[in-house]
């Protein structure tokens, strides 16, 4: 027996070996795992998150981010953002928009970026001259999830029972009568199944509160609408601005540069992160839509 006894001892450290070795590898695929949580690319999983009917708040979470991440933001305004986790809160975040959240570490730089988009409408900030031709250069058109080529999810029937989108909801909580005025009252005439609004047939109805308003006028209003998509119609919000004046020379030099910062907001949040930058705080939010009626006097 004495003769095997090496053989023995020899299998036993073998088997104690393995063992560690296995337990290493298992540890290092751990470590692994996690460096990769730490290391990878900033991403929540998706791009595009709807808001629900639901009676609690709907919420986007981070899955992966690079090292190095102290704290995120985002642009433009309206993205409900933890700070410090990057959780979205989709409920409270404005909709129709697409963002871009940074992750930003300790010395303020911006070391990796993801866009997405929060389900919804938007219309483009523009000047609208009733002077101009053709009839469409009068009309606001809703913009879907961000993207002005994609279609609504509206239908084009007159069918009242098959109605897929509401745009100016008056009835809020779904009781079947209605809770508010809506901005049709106001004036703003939108196309309750499309969304889109006349303006010049607006201004013409006393948008202003006369057909010859002063210069300089300007209205803020509120409009809710549901749409036939993933969001299984429920209720959303929009606010717009619309300001008038007789000319595009009477357009205040202010207003005029708030539109050109827009639009240059509208440029980095679409375009990539390609190098660590100094992440740009100064940025002014988007909402609400400016619309510029001009002319018609």
């Amino acid at each position: 027996m004495a003769k095997y006894f090496p053989t023995f001892i020899k299998l036993i450290l073998l088997t104690v070996l393995a063992a560690a070795c296995q337990k290493i590898n298992n540890t290092q695929e751990s470590d692994r795992g996690s460096l990769q949580q730490q290391t990878g690319k900033l991403s929540y999983g998706d791009t595009l998150f709807y808001n629900h009917a639901i009676s609690g708040d709907k919420f986007a979470a981070i899955v992966s981010r690079p090292a190095g991440t102290a704290i995120y933001k985002a642009i433009p305004g309206g993205l409900s953002l933890d700070s410090l986790t990057g959780r979205i809160n989709i409920s409270k975040s404005e909709s129709g928009l697409r963002y871009k959240v940074f992750a930003v570490n300790e010395q303020g730089l911006a070391i990796d970026s993801v866009k997405l988009v929060v389900s919804g409408i938007d219309y483009a900030d523009g000047i609208y001259n009733l002077n101009a031709t053709p009839n469409s250069y009068d009309t606001a058109f809703p913009i879907y999830n961000a993207r002005p080529e994609l279609p609504m999810p509206c239908d084009d029937d007159d069918d009242d029972e098959l109605d897929l989108c509401v745009f100016d909801e008056t009835d809020l909580d779904g009781d079947g009568n209605d809770d508010i005025a809506g901005v049709i009252q106001e004036k703003l005439l939108v196309d309750i199944k499309r969304g889109t609004i006349d303006l010049e047939a607006s201004f013409r109805a006393g948008l202003f509160g006369s057909s010859t308003p002063a210069n300089g006028s300007m209205k803020t209003l509120l409009m809710y609408y549901r749409l036939g998509d993933a969001s299984n119609k429920a209720l959303q919000k929009i606010q717009l601005q619309i300001h008038y004046y007789r000319s595009v020379n009477d357009i205040p030099q202010q207003l005029l540069n708030e539109l050109n910062n827009r639009r240059y907001q509208a440029a980095e949040v679409n375009g990539r992160l390609t190098r660590t930058v100094e992440f740009q705080s100064y940025l002014k939010p988007k909402r609400p839509p400016i619309l510029i009626i001009v002319g018609a006097i």
